[in-house]
């Protein structure tokens, strides 16, 4: 068995020194995998429901700091040598898939090919209104997301043509270490989660099982 920690990012966690002293030593112990999960906006009455607790409220406040997951697993990449990165999870509706797709890859790069993408669609109404992207429909954008992500790291010279995603003959580059390919692995315990899971993931994220 294989076991990843999630310690990273979050209050006490979002600091450098504990990213640095944490991952070394979760490396040290044979950890396979650090996460750091996301959210961009809290706020401090949410109408949204958090789906991992039986009262319908994140645990985490809102005052809490929280990084952005790509840049905080940059560092405890740096301080390593072995163990994998990955984000548990990144909210990938909430951000552009070109962009992610060059971020992604280039912690792959830099990391020695030891980046695992895990993505969920998101549940608070007010932190995708405070982006501007549109809650409904969140699930057919990140299919299409990370479809459109493994055709820029796959071909040399990409063209991809979606409801959501439009490109037509670019290059993206850095490629991912491995095949070109990075593990995308997907959050969420809904009946809905989990059949996204079957049709297009790499695995499963569970929370709070």
């Amino acid at each position: 068995m294989r076991l990843g920690l999630h310690a990273l990012g979050i209050g006490t966690g979002a600091r450098r020194a504990v990213i640095d002293s944490v991952a070394v030593a979760a490396e040290n112990s044979g950890f396979a995998t650090l996460w750091a999960g996301e959210h961009v906006v809290m706020v401090d009455r949410s109408e949204s429901r958090y789906p991992y607790a039986d009262d319908g409220r994140i645990a985490v406040p809102a005052v809490a700091d929280w990084l952005d997951p790509m840049i905080g697993l940059s560092f405890a990449a740096a301080a390593t040598h072995t163990i994998g990165v990955a984000t548990g999870v990144l909210l990938l509706p909430e951000h552009n898939p070109v962009l992610m797709a060059k971020q992604a890859a280039t912690l792959d790069l830099m990391s020695g090919g030891r980046l695992t993408l895990g993505v969920g669609i998101g549940w608070s109404r007010e932190e995708f209104a405070a982006l501007g992207i549109p809650f409904e429909g969140r699930g057919e954008r990140a299919a299409e997301y990370v479809a459109a992500m493994r055709t820029l790291w796959r071909d040399d010279v990409a063209t991809f043509e979606g409801e959501f995603v439009r490109v037509d003959s670019v290059r993206v580059n850095p490629k991912p270490v491995r095949d070109r390919r990075i593990p995308v692995v997907l959050g969420g315990n809904s009946d809905a989660a989990l059949r996204r899971v079957a049709a297009w993931g790499d695995g499963w994220y569970g929370f709070n099982l």
